[in-house]
């Protein structure tokens, strides 16, 4: 999920492009309900609301800010106060179309070795 913060709706739903276009959702501050009512059924399915972004039960793995420095500190400050994971926080200046879209994926790894099976890489394949 990627949590979407701006003041104005072009770059909100700027915003929301890149979300999707990761596969990913997007959380919006609940002030902009009116705004999510208007997108289409298959984009509005994909937005989350939240009354209190800042609540550590709303979650998300990354967030795109388009705003001032001043609002970007800000940002940050509240950031560092939640509970859990760091998130990335992607900072643009209003109007800014350039989101790095490969800021928005969460990159996971798994690594299967034989040492887990005792050194024994046949005992990999039994099952």
């Amino acid at each position: 999920a990627v949590l979407c913060l701006a003041d104005a709706e072009g770059d909100l739903l700027l915003q929301l492009a890149a979300a999707l276009a990761v596969g990913s959702r997007a959380v919006w501050p609940a002030t902009h309900r009116g705004l999510r009512d208007t997108l289409p059924d298959a984009a509005r399915d994909r937005v989350a609301l939240a009354t209190d972004w800042t609540r550590d039960a709303v979650r998300f793995d990354a967030v795109l800010h388009h705003g001032d420095p001043a609002s970007r500190l800000a940002l940050a400050g509240k950031l560092s106060q939640r509970a859990g994971p760091i998130v990335g926080l992607v900072c643009l200046a209003p109007g800014d179309m350039r989101i790095p879209l490969e800021r928005l994926l969460v990159e996971r790894s798994i690594s299967i070795t034989p040492a887990a099976a005792g050194g024994n890489a046949s005992l990999m394949t039994i099952g």
